[in-house]
């Protein structure tokens, strides 16, 4: 391998890199933590539904606390008139996510409804927790992500393609199995999910209707965050981390944001 000398490096793997980046960690002894991550579901309705809020700002955001846990819930990557998409988590399990496209509409919108998890002693790795539920899923759905309607998981009964042809939410996303989304993610943040719902109905109302999709799972996962000082330079004096792969970040802005940071201290401290 080629060395190469340097005053100050930043290191910026991206999500992609962070068991590369937590190996690297543990070689070199810089301090970490795991983070939480956020663990729920992926919600289609009717485009209409969501025209208003979308003309205020592309992807609107909300942020609810539940009441019977009093848990963070919040909606994230909404995407009009988009598509629900199949996602890979590890090497088999699978989830969803969504996007929209910019010469093709379907006639729904999608966005994450997502619980904030956070662990303690005795288990804090939360990557795990969340591969055992997309696992769980994973071996639920044949291999293939759940879905089903918002009545039917209130009624406490599964999906099946009757049902869900029956109603008026066309799925835009039909590599899935129809089942019951309490039979994989627990039964808190199903709890939070139908509170949160009938809380954001009254933004934005028809959310919370039966038809409305549930997709199963979203999980977002955090890489192992490794500590750094407000400079984002870790305790080896010029090592700079940033972005998601260092734990840093959760998006894309963010994660551009920590790499400014960065380099404007290096550039301050003169290396």
């Amino acid at each position: 391998d080629k060395e190469l000398a340097a005053d100050s490096v930043i290191l910026a793997p991206g999500r992609a890199g962070s068991s590369w980046l937590a190996q690297l960690a543990q070689k070199y002894q810089l301090p970490t933590r795991h983070e939480p991550i956020d663990v729920g579901v992926r919600v289609e309705v009717p485009a209409i539904f969501y025209d208003e809020a979308v003309q205020v700002n592309w992807d609107p955001k909300f942020r609810l606390r539940t009441s019977t846990y009093d848990d963070l819930v919040r909606t994230f990557c909404t995407n009009p008139y988009g598509f629900v998409i199949r996602e890979i988590y590890g090497s088999v399990e699978t989830g969803v996510n969504g996007h929209a496209l910019q010469y093709r509409r379907s006639e729904n919108t999608n966005f994450a409804f997502l619980v904030r998890i956070g662990l303690t002693e005795p288990l804090e790795d939360t990557t795990a927790y969340g591969h055992s539920i997309s696992h769980l899923a994973y071996t639920i759905g044949g291999g293939t992500p759940l879905i089903q309607r918002l009545e039917d998981l209130k009624q406490g009964r599964r999906s099946t393609w009757t049902r869900i042809d029956h109603s008026y939410v066309r799925p835009t996303l039909r590599a899935v199995t129809p089942g019951d989304i309490s039979m994989a993610l627990p039964h808190r943040i199903v709890t939070d999910i139908l509170e949160g719902l009938d809380m954001l109905d009254r933004v934005i109302p028809g959310v919370a209707s039966g038809s409305t999709l549930l997709y199963a799972p979203e999980i977002k996962f955090s890489a192992l965050r490794i500590i750094t000082d407000k400079t984002l330079e870790s305790k080896i004096k010029g090592l700079y981390l940033a972005g998601d792969g260092a734990g840093l970040s959760r998006d894309i802005i963010n994660a551009a944001i920590t790499g400014i940071i960065a380099a404007d201290n290096i550039i301050g401290s003169g290396n």
